[in-house]
C-alpha cells in the first residue's frame, strides 16, 4: 500500500490513496514476528539524497522532462530544463525507472559512488503502437488521418470524475471548458472550432464500439480515448462526423493473477475568489452618487437616502451583511472511491469495478451522489471464435441550487439581521426584502434530479480463416431519470412563468435507444510489398423517448414538497411526449501500404434516418487520404540520428452534422427555412471537407 501524500492543484487540497493486492500468499518475510515488522517499517523511512542528469545517448543533449521513479514506491522526480534531477532514495532500494517518449524505459541501479549520468536510447516504438480507428485498429505509424491517444495514465492523474474534463491541454484542437462551478457540471467540447451554426458541435462519442455518453463512465474504467479529428479519418461516421470522433475503450480482463486495484481520493474545494458585495463606505458613496444623479446635489442626511425607519436604524446600528461572502462561503469535501477486480484464465478474462463519487458545490443544497458499477466480460468460444459482454450502470442523485441567488446577493439591500437569534435564516430581513439565502430553509426550494442509466453490448467475433475477421455488435442504452421541483412560499428561485408559490412539479424521461453493427476485416498480401486491408460495415440503430410531466400550485405544507401534487388544487398541468428515430448506414473502406512508405486510404459511407423528408432521406459521404514516410526512404538514411518519423499527409473528406436534430425536425417550416439540408454532403451549413 503506497500513500501518495497530499498536493495543491489550484485551489483544491487533495489527498490521495492508491493500494494494489494480489490474491497470492503474502512473501515470507512479513511472517515474521512483531517486533521485526515494526523494526523493518522503521527503516524504510530512512533515505538518502542522490542526483543525477539524463542525456541522448547518441547526441549527448540533455532531456528535459524525464520521469525517475523508485521502483516498488511513490517517489520519484522530473528532471529540469538542464536534465538534471534531485529525490529521495528510500533505505533498502536501489533500482530507479526511467520513462521519456520517444526513448526506451530502462531501470538503472544506484550505487554509492558519484553523481549518476544516465544515457537514454532514442526509440521508433511507439510508432509500432496500435491505436483504435473508426470501426478496426492500425499502427500508428501506418495512419492517413489526423488522431491522437490519450492512455489510462494520462486520464487518472487528475482528480476528477469527469473523463473528458482530465483531458483538458492533452489533445491539440480540442477545447474543454466546464460549463459552470455547480456541482457534477459537465464540460462543453469543441475539436477545432465551431462547425454549425444551428446544430450541435459536440463530437461523436464511441463507447466500445456503440455510440454512447462518456460522462456515465468512471475514468478509472477507461484503457484508452482516441481523437479522430479530420475529416478524412471521421467520415466512415457519416452524418455524426463532422463536429470530430471520440472513441472510448474500456479496460479488459487479463489472463494470469487475479489483482485487485483500489483508488480513491479526499479533495476540499473552496477558497473561491468572487467579487464582495458593497457593504460600509463602499455602499455609502454608491447610494450618494446615485442620489445625486436623481436630483442634482448630494444628500445632507442619510434619511434622505434610506426612507425606511428601519433601514436607516439598520445603518445607524451598523448592520452590515455581506450576502456574497455568506451564500458562498464555504468549504465543501469531494470523494470519489474506485474497487476493481481484473484476471483471468485463457479462455475467460474479467474486468469488474464499483465506483462511489460524492461531489459538493459551494452552495448549500449543491451536490451530487454517483454510483457506479462496471462488468467488462471475455470468452474464447474455440480457436476461431469468442465473445464479449460489457455492462455499466449508474445511479445519480443530484441537488442543484437556483442561480440567481448569485445576483441576489450582490443587488440586495446590505443592511439588517441575515438570521434570527437561533442562528436560523431571517427570512425578511428587512421590511420587505426577501433574504437572498430563503432557499436555504428547509424545505423551500428542491431541485432534485435521480437517474439511472444502464448500457450493455455484447460481442461476437469470428477468424474463419487466416486474415478474415467478423465482428457482430448489439448494444442497447436505458436512461430514466426523474426530475422532482418545488418552490415554497419563502423561495426566492426564479419561479417557472405562468405560476405562483407555492408550486410543485415532476418530470419523467425514459430514453431507450437499440444499435446493432456488423464488421467484416479481409487483411491480404501481394506479393511481399503490397499489404490491402477491406473493411465492411452495416449499422442499424432506433432510439425513442418518453416524457411526461405535471406541476400543481397552491401546497399548504411545505413537507409534502413534490411528493404529492394532488395537494396543489389552485393550477395545475400535465404534458407528455413521445419521439422514435430509426436509420440504417453502410459503410466500406480500403487501405493499401507499399513498403510501409506509401499509404492510401479510401472510405464511403451511406446513411439513411427516418426523421428527414421523403426524397432526402439517404446521403453518402466519401473520403481519401494519402501518407508518404519519408523518413524511410533510402535518401534519408544519414538522417536516422537526429530524424525517427517523417510523415507527409494529405487528406480528403465529407462528414454532415445530424446533431441537435428533432425527430420530426424536417417537418417544421420554419427550420426548414433556416437549413434546408442538414444532413448530407449538399449543404454547406452542416459538412466539413
Amino acid at each position: 500500500m503506497d500513500v501518495l501524500g497530499y498536493r495543491f492543484r489550484r485551489t483544491h487540497l487533495v489527498f490521495g490513496l492508491s493500494a494494489v493486492l494480489c490474491m497470492s500468499a503474502l512473501p515470507s518475510t512479513y511472517a515474521g514476528n512483531s517486533q521485526k515488522s515494526v523494526s523493518s517499517l522503521q527503516t524504510i523511512t530512512q533515505a538518502k539524497t542522490i542526483k543525477g542528469k539524463v542525456v541522448d545517448e547518441k547526441t549527448g543533449e540533455t532531456l528535459t522532462g524525464v520521469s525517475v521513479l523508485v521502483k516498488g514506491t511513490t517517489v520519484g522526480a522530473i528532471t529540469d530544463i538542464d536534465g538534471n534531477f534531485t529525490l529521495n532514495l528510500p533505505s533498502g532500494k536501489n533500482l530507479i525507472a526511467l520513462t521519456y517518449i520517444g526513448y526506451k524505459a530502462m531501470t538503472v541501479t544506484v550505487g554509492n559512488g558519484k553523481d549518476l549520468e544516465i544515457k537514454m536510447e532514442p526509440t521508433t516504438q511507439n510508432l509500432d503502437e496500435v491505436v483504435v480507428i473508426g470501426y478496426g485498429t492500425m499502427k500508428k505509424r501506418d495512419l492517413t488521418g489526423a488522431i491522437t491517444s490519450i492512455k489510462s495514465a494520462d486520464i487518472t492523474v487528475a482528480p476528477t470524475s469527469n473523463a473528458m474534463e482530465a483531458l483538458q491541454g492533452k489533445v491539440a484542437g480540442l477545447d474543454i471548458v466546464k460549463s459552470s462551478g455547480q456541482a457534477g457540471a459537465d464540460v462543453n467540447i469543441q475539436l477545432r472550432g465551431t462547425r454549425s451554426i444551428y446544430g450541435d458541435n459536440s463530437p461523436l462519442f464511441i463507447i466500445d464500439g456503440i455510440a454512447g455518453s462518456y460522462n456515465q463512465i468512471n475514468p478509472s474504467d477507461i484503457e484508452s480515448i482516441e481523437v479522430l479529428k479530420d475529416a478524412s479519418s471521421t467520415a466512415i461516421y457519416g452524418s455524426a462526423g463532422a463536429n470530430g470522433v471520440v472513441i472510448i475503450t474500456t479496460k479488459k480482463g487479463v489472463q494470469g493473477k487475479t489483482t485487485v486495484n483500489l483508488d480513491a481520493y479526499v479533495g476540499v474545494s473552496g477558497f473561491a475568489k468572487y467579487p464582495s458585495g458593497m457593504t460600509g463606505d463602499e455602499y455609502m458613496n454608491l447610494k450618494r452618487e446615485a442620489y445625486r444623479g436623481a436630483h442634482g446635489s448630494y444628500p445632507e442626511f442619510t434619511s434622505s437616502i434610506f426612507t425606511d425607519p428601519k433601514v436607516q436604524s439598520a445603518y445607524d446600528n451598523g448592520q452590515w451583511i455581506d450576502f456574497v461572502d455568506e451564500v458562498i462561503g464555504k468549504a465543501s469535501i469531494n470523494q470519489n472511491y474506485n474497487l476493481s477486480i481484473t484476471g483471468g484464465t485463457d479462455k475467460t478474462q474479467v474486468f469488474a469495478s464499483i465506483n462511489y463519487n460524492d461531489e459538493q458545490g459551494l452552495l448549500k443544497g449543491d451536490d451530487r451522489l454517483r454510483y457506479g458499477l462496471r462488468l467488462n466480460l471475455d470468452q474464447k468460444l474455440s480457436s476461431w471464435a469468442k465473445a464479449g459482454f460489457n455492462t455499466n450502470i449508474t445511479y445519480t442523485d443530484q441537488n442543484k441550487r437556483n442561480q440567481s441567488v448569485f445576483v441576489n446577493a450582490l443587488t440586495f439591500v446590505p443592511l439588517g439581521e441575515a438570521y434570527n437569534e437561533d442562528g436560523s435564516i431571517n427570512p425578511e430581513y428587512l421590511t420587505g426584502q426577501q433574504n437572498p439565502m430563503s432557499d436555504e430553509i428547509d424545505g423551500q426550494y428542491v431541485n432534485n434530479t435521480r437517474g439511472t442509466n444502464i448500457t450493455a453490448n455484447g460481442t461476437l467475433e469470428l477468424t474463419p480463416v487466416k486474415g478474415v475477421s467478423f465482428k457482430s455488435v448489439l448494444g442497447t442504452t436505458i436512461n430514466n431519470s426523474r426530475t422532482g421541483m418545488f418552490f415554497g412560499p419563502l423561495s426566492i428561485a426564479n419561479i417557472t412563468a405562468g405560476y405562483n408559490k407555492p408550486l410543485a412539479s415532476i418530470a419523467n424521461n425514459a430514453t431507450y435507444g437499440y444499435k446493432w453493427e456488423n464488421i467484416l476485416n479481409y487483411n491480404f498480401k501481394i506479393a511481399k510489398d503490397h499489404e490491402f486491408g477491406l473493411t465492411g460495415v452495416t449499422s442499424w440503430s432506433k432510439n425513442q423517448t418518453e416524457y411526461t410531466y405535471a406541476a400543481a400550485q397552491g401546497q399548504q405544507l411545505t413537507s409534502q414538497s413534490f411528493w404529492k401534487l394532488s395537494a396543489g388544487t389552485q393550477k395545475q398541468s400535465l404534458d407528455s411526449d413521445f419521439k422514435q428515430t430509426q436509420s440504417m448506414s453502410y459503410a466500406a473502406r480500403l487501405n493499401y501500404n507499399f513498403k510501409g512508405r506509401y499509404i492510401v486510404t479510401l472510405s464511403n459511407r451511406w446513411d439513411g434516418v427516418s426523421h428527414l423528408a421523403v426524397g432526402s432521406k439517404w446521403d453518402s459521404f466519401p473520403a481519401a487520404a494519402f501518407a508518404w514516410r519519408i523518413s524511410d526512404e533510402s535518401f534519408m538514411e544519414k538522417s536516422q540520428d537526429w530524424l525517427s518519423n517523417l510523415k507527409l499527409r494529405i487528406g480528403y473528406g465529407i462528414t454532415g452534422n445530424s446533431g441537435g436534430m428533432g425527430a420530426y425536425s424536417s417537418n417544421t417550416a420554419v427550420y426548414t427555412f433556416l437549413n434546408p439540408v442538414v444532413f448530407g454532403s449538399k449543404a454547406c451549413s452542416c459538412c466539413t471537407v
